[in-house]
């Protein structure tokens, strides 16, 4: 950010300059996080005020709060058609090194994500990633409104968010309001134009922005897309069956895993089968649990997300068609503690866009155009997804904006849109829908990759960090058809112990899935008969075949 730009803020983010020390300065000064920045008059809306930050930024990043980063609070009004009361919309902003007077911005999934992971995963990919995101400027992260880090944070405790009753309007939740508070936080810290960098609802929200304002936007990297003309819900059993087939796919290019495997999507159906008849009893966190073939299949699901799992699945499926738990049974363990743990996710903000914007009302002839051509066990499978928020959906508070955000976006600004070729959630089909109607885009798929593919890889993260730094240069992308995986083979299994780790790191990180899922694991653990911890086998001496 210019010097010049930021002579007003200099209150708040006391900073004297930008270097390679990422701003630091030791005589800074303290600022009142309550006070508004100098020229914010407090009676103007919208307004940023500067305030402690309710993120938390990883020690691991090696930053101080008012040395390199600062937050506040976007002041807007909850309902810009009705103005009154006003919420706050939490956002942290890194200072740049670079002069530019734009700034590159992370939207966040779910719906009702409120931006911490990609702090969290900056930690994890190290400080490059975090400074390549503020190559044409400062990088900023938004709580959406509704979630975690802003007020009111809608957690919903009870049944139509009635708890929330009469304090908020709950249909001005919505992804139009969303993309007005993005414009609103441009020009309020006076940036000129804005870099949108969006994954899953990130992508949605990305799309609303360029729709509404445009003319603020320098360019978009949107990935996991959801397109506003797709009632995502509905195709779960489509999109994971693209998933499905298309590790079956690799498996089979990649030689040895095809032969030793065979016919994963066969394979998968018959474990499910058999598990569903006769569930199979695993250790999770020293308890016994009863692996059943539905929560099976939405660990598969859910684990499909991360590309750092994908290496386990080709013998994951195959162990457990054959009932087979000794191999994979830590990694079901560590994935059904991430899909039972509590989710951050705002349902405030969830069920506001979903039923707001989707089910108001539901496409009848959604489901079925949707699945067309996917086997049936797998449409019965993940079918509750649809139905179920079609049921929760009917008495939820909406408003009348469906119409307008289901149309398709036009736009010319330049974006990449970026998909992983695995992403059980959101197709690489989805981004060619799209790209469809954005004249001015770039289609990227990442082979072997999940959900939030530019994370996953180093060729995504140089995707990403090339097409921000100069979105009108062609660039080689070609890295993203040759991304691999050396999958797990039976002779040469090993017992894991780093790589789990890393595969917990990622789902933690990774976006929500559906809220059925997660329920229902949730409680199939709470459920767990209380006896003795079984000891696995190894302990007692026994030997485990992990050759054959």
């Amino acid at each position: 950010m210019q010097l010049a730009r930021v002579i007003a803020l200099a209150a708040w983010f006391a900073i004297a300059a930008c270097g390679d020390d990422r701003g630091a300065n030791p005589d800074a000064a303290i600022v009142d996080p309550d006070a508004p920045l100098p020229d914010a008059d407090p009676g103007i809306v919208p307004r940023v005020e500067p305030g402690a930050c309710r993120y938390e930024v990883p020690p691991a990043l090696g930053l101080i709060e008012g040395q390199g980063y600062a937050c506040g609070d976007l002041i807007v009004h909850e309902n810009r058609a009705a103005p009154g009361r006003t919420i706050r919309v939490h956002y942290i902003r890194f200072e740049s090194a670079s002069a530019s007077p734009n700034a590159t911005i992370y939207l966040a999934g779910g719906p009702g994500g409120d931006g911490q992971s990609i702090l969290d995963y900056a930690a994890v990919l190290g400080t490059p990633f975090l400074t390549g995101l503020e190559i044409d400027g400062d990088f900023l992260v938004i709580s959406q409104r509704g979630t975690a880090r802003s007020i009111p944070y809608l957690d919903c405790q009870a049944p139509n968010c009635e708890d929330f009753s009469g304090t908020v309007d709950l249909a001005s939740y919505n992804t139009a309001a969303n993309a007005d508070d993005v414009e609103d936080l441009r020009g309020a810290l006076g940036y000129d134009k804005l870099n949108v960098y969006g994954i899953s609802y990130g992508s949605r929200l990305g799309l609303e922005v360029l729709r509404r304002h445009g003319a603020h936007v320098r360019t978009a990297v949107i990935e996991g897309l959801v397109p506003s003309s797709i009632a995502w819900p509905a195709a779960i059993p489509a999109s994971f069956y693209s998933a499905l087939t298309g590790l079956g796919a690799s498996c089979a290019d990649a030689g040895a895993c095809g032969t030793a495997f065979g016919d994963l999507v066969a394979k998968f159906s018959a474990g499910v089968a058999s598990l569903d008849a006769a569930p199979v009893t695993i250790s999770v966190e020293g308890m016994p649990f009863d692996l059943d073939g539905s929560t099976y299949a939405f660990v598969l699901f859910r684990v499909l997300y991360s590309r750092s799992a994908h290496v386990w699945l080709p013998m994951l499926i195959s162990d457990l068609a054959e009932r087979r738990v000794d191999r994979v049974e830590s990694f079901i363990a560590t994935a059904l503690v991430d899909l039972g743990s509590r989710d951050p996710v705002s349902p405030g903000l969830y069920n506001s866009v979903v039923c707001g914007e989707i089910f108001n009302p539901p496409d009848s002839n959604a489901f079925a155009q949707l699945n067309a051509g996917v086997p049936a066990d797998i449409v019965d499978l993940f079918g509750s997804s649809w139905f179920g928020l079609m049921d929760r959906c009917n008495s939820w508070p909406v408003g009348n904006l469906q119409a307008q955000l289901a149309q398709p976006v036009t736009s010319s600004v330049r974006t990449l849109v970026s998909s992983g070729r695995l992403d059980p959630i959101t197709p690489p089909g989805f981004g060619d829908v799209a790209a469809a109607t954005l004249s001015n885009s770039v289609v990227v798929i990442h082979e072997n990759s999940g959900h939030g593919a530019t994370l996953q890889s180093p060729c995504g993260m140089q995707n990403l960090i090339d097409f921000i730094a100069d979105p009108a240069t062609p660039h080689d992308t070609s890295c993203a058809a040759a991304i691999t995986t050396a999958y797990m083979l039976p002779a040469a299994f090993v017992a894991p112990t780093l790589s789990l780790a890393l595969i917990r790191a990622e789902l933690r990180l990774a976006p929500t899935v559906p809220p059925f899922m997660r329920a229902r694991v949730r409680g199939a653990l709470s459920a767990r008969r209380t006896r003795a911890p079984r000891v696995p086998p190894h302990l007692l001496g026994h030997a485990s075949d992990f050759d054959r």
